[in-house]
């Protein structure tokens, strides 16, 4: 199968031909937007500006010339229909049914569908990064699912791409968490503890901490021992992080998630060698008794690679991560994913990393994808009714019910109308509600702009005629069924039956065929909203194709069956950049 191309990128370059050969002594970029639906698909913008900056010298008495100038100079294509020009300049171009029908035949029918941005990069992408002994909660809800998915976008362009979980399993709280574990599962060394509630583990060990003085001793021994490398202590470090591990691990499962850990303590050997090499380049300097890199174009406050008490914090370990990330693996890319509140002290990551040469723009390319906060409907952080963080696996469950609760009204519903109901097997509704219902989370999460905070409601994530994921899942349903109806298997039409005749139809194969500009604006500016803005209008348009035309049973049945294998192609693409799986039956 051939490769996507964006079409909107495929309009610009014949626009972009015709400047150069109508207007060889101009340079200008070709301005192509979208075009007004009643005109065309695609306009190009540029013959006003041509007119007011060059029409006298060039002869020319209106913008209407010019553009009449640049359609003249467009070069031959098959992809070119019918084009227009307005009097005020405006060039549109509507894209011809015959290409349409043989691209959706090419490129979406024939075996799996692909996109490559090139050139390939490696790239990492920072994301989920929950803390050991810390129960996963809310707040670790985009960085996760926003991070697998361009994670996902970025292998299905064809990079080589590295999930890393950076956990946050280092610091001066192990202490108290070591001591707490000899306390509390006295035989944790030869028996793995089930901890089932890692916020209460946490707690507790933080409880003792603060009320006994011999107690925060110990702990505060425990670790010096762990720094140094003790046996018993980094036996029970690991212990701690093996149980942390299995309940991130019920999440990941849950939502679908491949990321590799990679954690703090990963790095905390490279730290003092890197910060004397910075040191002896002068990057690194004593400042009220911390060695310090100062980045003033981001920031008056410097990062301090060693703090004045001689211990490594955030800063150190994050420098010696992007370090190891640009320096040692080769990532041509790195992208971190994380609230907002920590752009500035990205920016100043980056910043020092370009100074110690380990960045080097454009060769290299560092992003900060930065997140608003979920909040509740008093426009306040999402909190339990009793004013606790909400645990994310709390927020999985509820969501599983509610999907559970509206499967079973419809099966219900099936029943009474006399209908057949597709889930009534009580173990299909279940698992179709765990992956309604995650898939709700999961979308709606995604379909916010992601700088912006959102505010949470389970009736719009859950609302079928609405812009959400159950919305998606029922118009793949839909057309599943219709394939089971017309009783043959949709790979043995020949895609040359696809020819594309009615104005629904042609709606449809264009919206298609418009999927890699929508990966092209991901990978321009990282906000995956595109896509799921993308997928409503895709759904909505695929409801019009059916109500102007009748799939089963007509002349042009071979056509539509097709257009729907391709829809439900490009679809199923996308709920796998999403993590979806999706239901043939609801």
């Amino acid at each position: 199968m051939a490769p996507l191309a964006s079409v909107q990128g495929q309009v610009t370059a014949l626009f972009t031909k015709a400047l150069k050969d109508a207007f060889p002594s101009i340079q200008q970029d070709a301005l192509v937007t979208k075009g007004n639906p009643k005109y065309g698909d695609y306009q190009c913008n540029n013959a006003m500006m041509i007119f007011k900056e060059h029409g006298a010298g060039l002869g020319f008495d209106s913008p209407l010339k010019v553009a009449e100038a640049i359609r003249d100079s467009l070069p031959p294509s098959k992809l070119l229909g019918d084009i227009s020009v307005a009097p005020q300049g405006f060039v549109t171009v509507r894209v011809s049914p015959e290409w349409l029908s043989s691209k959706v035949g090419e490129c979406l029918l024939k075996g799996d569908i692909s996109y490559l941005d090139l050139p390939r990069k490696r790239v990492v992408v920072d994301y989920s990064s929950p803390n050991i002994a810390k129960e996963m909660h809310v707040g670790h809800l985009r960085s996760t699912i926003i991070g697998e998915s361009v994670r996902r976008v970025l292998e299905f362009c064809g990079h080589e791409v590295h999930g890393l979980n950076h956990v946050g399993d280092w610091g001066t709280q192990f202490g108290m968490l070591i001591e707490y574990m000899k306390e509390a599962y006295p035989n944790f060394q030869d028996q793995l503890p089930e901890v089932h509630d890692l916020q209460e583990f946490y707690k507790a060990s933080k409880k003792r901490f603060d009320e006994d003085a011999d107690f925060k001793t110990r702990a505060q021994l425990a670790v010096v021992d762990l720094q140094a490398g003790g046996e018993f202590a980094r036996s029970a470090w690991q212990k701690i992080c093996e149980v942390s591990r299995l309940s991130f691990n019920r999440i990941y499962q849950r939502l679908n998630i491949s990321i590799e850990e990679r954690g703090e303590s990963f790095y905390n050997s490279m730290i003092p060698p890197l910060v004397e090499e910075l040191k002896v380049r002068k990057i690194c300097q004593e400042s009220e008794g911390a060695m310090c890199i100062f980045t003033p174009n981001i920031s008056t406050i410097p990062l301090m690679a060693v703090k004045s008490d001689g211990g490594f914090g955030y800063d150190s370990t994050d420098l010696a991560a992007i370090y190891h990330r640009l320096f040692v693996m080769r990532a041509d890319w790195v992208i971190y994913v994380t609230d907002l509140g920590q752009e500035q002290h990205f920016h100043m990551i980056f910043d020092a990393a370009k100074q110690a040469g380990w960045h080097r723009p454009p060769l290299t390319r560092c992003d900060h994808m930065g997140f608003g906060v979920v909040q509740g409907e008093d426009k306040k952080k999402f909190k339990t009714r009793s004013g606790e963080t909400v645990k994310l696996g709390d927020l999985l469950d509820e969501a599983v019910q509610r999907a559970a609760l509206e499967i079973s009204k419809r099966v219900e519903e099936q029943s009474k109308d006399g209908g057949e109901a597709f889930l009534s097997n009580p173990e299909e509704q279940m698992d179709a509600a765990q992956k309604i219902g995650i898939a709700a989370v999961r979308y709606f999460d995604m379909k916010q702009n992601r700088t912006s905070n959102y505010v949470f409601n389970w009736d719009r994530m859950l609302d079928a005629k609405g812009n959400s994921a159950v919305f998606l899942f029922y118009a793949y349903a839909r057309i599943r069924s219709i394939q089971r109806k017309a009783g043959i298997d949709v790979h043995s039409i020949p895609s040359n039956c696809l020819q594309v005749k009615h104005p629904a139809e042609r709606d449809l194969a264009l919206k298609l065929l418009q999927f890699p500009d929508v990966i092209e604006a991901i990978l321009g500016d990282l906000h995956l909203h595109h896509l799921t803005d993308y997928l409503w209008e895709l759904c909505n348009t695929l409801t019009g194709f059916y109500m102007k035309c009748k799939v089963l049973g007509e002349e042009a049945q071979s056509c539509r069956l097709l257009l729907c294998e391709a829809t439900r192609k490009v679809l199923l693409k996308s709920f796998q950049l999403m993590g979806f799986t999706p239901l043939d039956k609801i």
